[in-house]
């Protein structure tokens, strides 16, 4: 009898260690599958974002000293043509000719006429430079050439400077019609300053109303003759 209860002792306690094995094998099968998808996952995402993202292509910028820019192809082909019309039409030499002219035997409205003549085609120091040589060579009766080319919007504002000097130190007569036809083109660059020196000589600030503006200063010359 005692090696029968024996026997079925030993029995129930291998049945109890199959059992408990069986349950670490789960657990330990649970444990394993879920580290591994703890690891692969991390790597799906990087994966999947990047699928998802465009790349955005930007081309490099030209090296430096290369001569090409980044440029509309329609607009330089529109432009191009123009600015090597103007860049031909230049004079190249235009010191060497301003000497002749000012060394040259001749009368200074001759001299002046030479000098208007190629005023156009000089770049903008040349056209600071003569505008220097007109201001002495032009007369007050001739005013009207330097008065054209003071109210020339398009000139650059250096040249402006020279031709608004040179009308400040002509008669009222001469100077403050010049000033008012400057002051009235808001796209003059020297628009502003032309109306500060009305505004000295009337007293006066009228704003935008040209038409007082005139009426104004044609009563002030009528009493302040030259």
């Amino acid at each position: 009898m005692s090696k029968i209860g024996c026997r079925e002792d030993m029995s129930k306690a291998g049945n109890i260690l199959k059992i408990a094995g069986a349950v670490v094998a789960v657990v330990v099968i649970a444990f394993v599958t879920s580290w591994w998808s703890g690891r692969s996952s991390p790597g799906k995402t990087p994966s999947s974002d990047v699928a998802e993202t465009p790349l955005e292509f930007k081309p490099a910028p030209p090296p430096a000293g290369s001569g090409l820019t980044k440029a509309n192809p329609a607009t330089t082909a529109s432009v191009r043509p123009q600015s090597a019309m103007a860049q031909t039409n230049l004079i190249v030499d235009w010191e060497d000719k301003v000497d002749q002219i000012l060394i040259a035997d001749g009368e200074a409205p001759n001299k002046a006429k030479q000098m208007l003549e190629m005023f156009p085609r000089l770049p903008e120091d040349g056209q600071s430079e003569v505008a220097q040589h007109l201001s002495n060579l032009v007369p007050d009766e001739d005013y009207a050439s330097l008065r054209k080319l003071l109210t020339d919007a398009s000139l650059p504002e250096s040249v402006l400077d020279v031709l608004l000097a040179d009308a400040l130190n002509r008669p009222n007569s001469l100077k403050l019609p010049s000033l008012l036809d400057v002051a009235r083109d808001p796209q003059n660059p020297k628009a502003g300053e032309a109306k500060e020196v009305l505004q000295l000589f009337l007293d006066e600030d009228y704003g935008s109303d040209w038409t007082t503006w005139q009426a104004k200063m044609d009563a002030w010359l009528k009493d302040n003759p030259d």
